[in-house]
């Protein structure tokens, strides 16, 4: 793994998904420790596997949490995995430092919540470390990575598909956009990409081909768009024809299943750059 110079732990505050899963394993395989929160209400469950030290705690226990970053000595954390929006908060009970952090958020989008999170670490001797960075070998290479080298539609399509889903996420409503014969068919909203490929799908049939890019102001430290075997899954499932996404600024989970099913199915996957 490049870029990981220190031996001190890294901590990792894991929501929902596969993602924290493969941060833990890169990030100990460069000999690093790493100390985890893993959130109750999103089931994640297996990472204790993965980490030297790893604790299960509600959403709303903030203090618990940073209390126990502290004592194990932790200064640099990763925030990653899903949490879902329509989390029912009502069933959740908030300690004094959830409730303080949430008294400070001036609205309810993501950009807010990380802004205030990270803020709270600050105070406490602790940052946020950029994904981009820890992470960075399993961002998104340029050029053909697998599946059919891509025709002049499909490319026309890709160019396409670039320039609305870079002006769609500027305004941060969705990161990916499906297009078929120089037709924009579905924009990437709340639903998140694979329900959008899906709306997609029902719309135009086969053929489709979806770009998938990070937004203009992306934070390197919060929510950097992620793509692995289900995307490719369900691209296969709606009779994609390609996927393009953004070299560099997205996240690939298990490269090499991703790879391979793309062969299988035939998709064309492209790593575009933005630069």
């Amino acid at each position: 793994m490049r870029n990981v110079a220190t031996k001190a732990p890294l901590g990792i505050l894991a929501g929902a998904g596969k993602m924290p899963l493969m941060a833990a394993k890169t990030v100990r395989a460069a000999g690093r420790p790493v100390v985890a929160v893993q959130f109750a209400e999103t089931g994640q469950k297996k990472l204790g596997r993965y980490c030297d030290q790893c604790v299960t705690l509600s959403v709303g226990h903030a203090g618990a949490m940073l209390d126990y970053f502290t004592q194990h000595g932790v200064k640099e954390i990763l925030l990653i995995g899903k949490v879902d929006k329509q989390l029912n908060f009502a069933d959740i009970e908030f300690d004094a430092a959830a409730l303080t952090m949430l008294a400070r958020l001036p609205d309810r989008q993501d950009s807010s919540l990380f802004g205030v999170i990270a803020d709270e670490l600050k105070s406490r001797g602790m940052r946020v470390a950029k994904q981009t960075i820890i992470l960075a070998d399993l961002l998104v290479p340029e050029g053909h990575l697998a599946g059919p080298t891509p025709g002049d539609k499909v490319a026309r399509d890709i160019a396409l598909g670039f320039e609305v889903a870079t002006a769609v996420a500027g305004y941060d409503i969705g990161q990916a956009v499906a297009v078929k014969a120089g037709t924009v068919i579905a924009v990437e909203a709340f639903e998140h990409t694979d329900a959008c490929v899906r709306r997609a799908g029902k719309l135009a049939g086969r053929g489709l081909t979806v770009c998938k890019v990070s937004r203009p102001k992306q934070d390197p430290r919060f929510d950097v768009p992620t793509i692995g075997p289900s995307t490719i899954s369900t691209l296969a499932r709606v009779g994609a024809t390609a996927l393009a996404v953004e070299a560099g600024a997205v996240l690939l989970l298990e490269p090499e299943k991703v790879y391979a099913a793309a062969d299988a199915h035939a998709i064309s996957l492209v790593g575009v750059s933005q630069s």
